[in-house]
């Protein structure tokens, strides 16, 4: 069982041409062995029955097939232990079997035999193994080996036991040639078909291979694309049946896949109607998880043959497509919300511009006023100074107010460079501090690595501390000054350099709650405050690429931590 087992898996085909050609030369010679054993047993088994067959006696015919069988053998042996050419093998094995088939055809008569067709199997054999090289040695060596038999017979050196036979031997010279003739022109025939036959099959094969490793990709290719799309996809059938369901329907829908295969659409999701406009449809669709999301899909034809001839031709089959655009209706909203914004803020600087000139006026004109007043009359004069007072102070913070949002409203882009820090950080403080003493706050201190240079626009940085140091008369208290701090150093976070900055007071600090509230446009905790400041610092900072936090510790309450990235990570 194991051998015919074994000898079955020969008919299995191969990518490797040259196993494959060992493999049909074994399968040659099994045929070989199983042929003759049957072509010389059988007949002799009916040769009781028929005396006009031409046959050897019993021993011969045991001789022949023994020797038939061991070279058989021997040739397996060969052909599965040595390393050898397989096409000069196959042509030495389809000579052996011109060779046995001669002497089997001069045993049974000659020109009499009933085996002189046999010289036409390894004929075909060797065009359809080896093609036409192959076809035309085995027909040539068939021809000779015939003419040979011919020959001999012709010149009366035939077996002895043909005179018990209905043997007649030839004595018509042309009819030995006529029975070459026949015989030569079908051998080369027979090779010339079997060669080209064995040809445009090598070429179909090939091309078969090649469409199938081409389908093989394209189909690779589309399951990919079908499981990798960021698109979820069901196709129908002609009765809505589920048919297809890729990972992105299932990532959007919520359901897998083996809930929804072989169930209907509008079972599954009854949100999606297939009737109306194809381009472009939504709705709301509940996960399976309860979440509702607002879903994007569209449906077409799928242009497939009919499923049978009875059918109109047409294809009722239906392809969907659907997107969540929850985020990106939410971001569309932003988008409006935004350029609403832009220009209410443009509309806004543009009116902020056109007060600064009366405001300026205003206040030209209440000084002016201020140096007119007569000083004997005391009254008129204590009264007039403090209107026109109270006008130039509120005429300068609303300047103020003007400044900081036409600044936060057209920031100018940051032309960076490398400057003294130390430097910078002592022009603040030298031109802010007179102005703070009426809030008794304590001397600023620095801390500030020597030599220390920072890398940014310098009239940003120096707005930005302004601002914070400006931020700390909202915690300055008449009982008790507060200390102010400047520290400033380089370091590393996340494999990237950086000059922190840091401005620290000890008031009370800002309240956890309100730590991302201050940073928001026109958001203040003082009364006097236009909710500016701390907006103008956020965006500075955004504007260098850099971050800011909000700190504190032990001796300061509120720590406002700057960090300003070196310029190798800005060109990155």
């Amino acid at each position: 069982m194991n051998a015919i087992h074994n000898w079955l898996n020969n008919f299995i085909p191969v990518e490797d041409s040259d196993q494959q050609l060992k493999q049909h030369i074994l399968s040659f010679i099994f045929v070989r062995v199983c042929l003759f054993t049957l072509l010389v047993t059988v007949p002799s088994i009916f040769h009781i029955q028929a005396h006009n067959l031409i046959l050897p006696n019993l021993h011969i015919s045991i001789a022949f097939l023994v020797v038939v069988v061991f070279f058989s053998v021997c040739s397996v042996l060969i052909v599965r232990r040595t390393a050898l050419s397989l096409k000069r093998f196959g042509v030495i094995q389809l000579l052996a079997d011109i060779g046995f088939t001669a002497l089997l055809v001069y045993a049974s008569g000659c020109s009499h035999s009933i085996f002189t067709p046999l010289f036409i199997l390894p004929i075909i054999v060797g065009g359809l193994i080896l093609y036409k090289l192959g076809g035309l040695i085995p027909a040539a060596a068939a021809t000779i080996s015939y003419a040979i038999v011919l020959g001999v017979e012709y010149v009366g050196a035939v077996p002895r036991y043909f005179q018990n036979t209905a043997y007649e031997p030839p004595l018509d010279p042309f009819t030995v040639l006529n029975l070459f003739a026949v015989y030569g022109i079908t051998f080369f025939v027979i090779a010339i078909i079997s060669g080209q036959l064995a040809g445009r099959l090598r070429r179909t094969e090939k091309e078969l291979s090649k469409t199938v490793l081409e389908f093989d990709r394209l189909s690779l290719l589309y399951k990919q694309i079908f499981d990798d799309i960021t698109t979820g996809i069901i196709t129908t059938d002609e009765k809505n049946i589920i048919t297809s369901y890729n990972n992105a329907a299932e990532r959007i829908t919520g359901c897998p896949t083996k809930r929804v295969m072989g169930i209907d659409l509008h079972t599954c999701f009854p949100e999606i109607q297939l009737t109306g406009d194809k381009e472009r449809n939504v709705c709301h669709m509940e996960r399976s998880d309860g979440t509702v999301i607002r879903v994007g899909y569209s449906f077409s034809q799928l242009g497939v043959p009919a499923a049978s001839e009875n059918d109109d031709g047409h294809s009722y089959c239906k392809v969907v497509t659907l997107q969540d655009i929850s985020k990106i209706e939410l971001m569309e909203k932003q988008m409006r919300e935004a350029e609403k914004m832009a220009a209410i803020g443009e509309l806004s600087a543009s009116i902020a511009h056109d007060f600064r000139n009366p405001l300026a006026a205003i206040s030209g004109s209440a000084q002016i006023l201020a140096m007119d007043y007569d000083e004997d009359d005391i009254a008129k004069t204590g009264t007039g100074k403090t209107l026109v007072g109270i006008i130039l102070r509120e005429s300068k913070r609303m300047a103020t107010t003007i400044t900081d949002f036409l600044q936060f409203a057209r920031p100018e882009a940051a032309v960076q460079k490398w400057f003294d820090l130390d430097r910078l950080i002592t022009e603040v403080t030298e031109k802010t501090m007179p102005l703070y003493e009426q809030f008794e706050l304590g001397n600023v201190v620095k801390d500030i690595e020597i030599h220390l240079n920072c890398w940014g626009d310098q009239q940003q940085i120096q707005t930005i501390l302004t601002h914070l140091i400006d931020n700390t008369r909202s915690i300055s208290d008449a009982e008790q000054a507060v200390k102010v701090a400047i520290r400033a150093f380089e370091t590393n976070r996340k494999n990237i350099n950086y000059t922190c900055i840091e401005v620290c007071d000890t008031g009370p600090g800002i309240p956890t709650m309100l730590q991302k509230k201050v940073f928001t446009p026109f958001f203040s905790t003082r009364e006097d405050g236009t909710g500016l400041g701390l907006a103008i610092v956020k965006q500075l900072i955004d504007n260098h690429n850099g971050i800011i936090e909000i700190d504190s510790d032990n001796d300061y309450g509120c720590i406002i931590r700057l960090f300003l990235p070196h310029p190798e990570v800005i060109t990155h």
